[in-house]
């Protein structure tokens, strides 16, 4: 894709979608969004939007609005949370590109540190809750 320019196909996985994809207006910065969605449920084992149908899911998805309120979040620092809210800013305007992304503290602090480091308990409540998840079926 070349940059500045847009695209106006309505692809992708509910789950991950952009809400500019769903608007079918979007450039590169919908994949920056759905690192922020993968991020959210690799730290909790459940997605950032859910819903009963892809209907659903994607009428959350263009509200653009979700929480950390999980208990699973207690755990996790709140630069990881920061580096989450800024990957899924509904603005796409006002995304971080991926370059900026990598600059924020999250992933400049894992990087010194070669990872970040998570309690076992957190860890084994987030395979738990990607297993209710149903990945099998859901990640493809």
């Amino acid at each position: 894709m070349k940059e500045k320019q847009t695209l106006d196909e309505k692809l992708g996985t509910p789950y991950y979608i952009a809400p500019e994809v769903l608007a079918k207006s979007y450039n590169e910065k919908c994949d920056i969004w759905s690192c922020g969605v993968i991020t959210y449920i690799i730290l909790s084992g459940i997605p950032p939007f859910n819903g009963a149908s892809d209907q659903e899911i994607m009428k959350k998805v263009k509200m653009g609005k979700f929480s950390f309120s999980d208990p699973i979040w207690a755990s996790i620092s709140d630069q990881g949370k920061d580096f989450i809210t800024q990957l899924l800013t509904k603005d796409k305007d006002k995304r971080p590109s991926a370059e900026a992304a990598l600059q924020l503290p999250w992933i400049q602090q894992a990087a010194d540190k070669q990872r970040e480091n998570v309690s076992k308990d957190a860890g084994m409540a987030a395979l738990s809750n990607l297993g209710k998840f149903n990945a099998t079926s859901k990640l493809k």
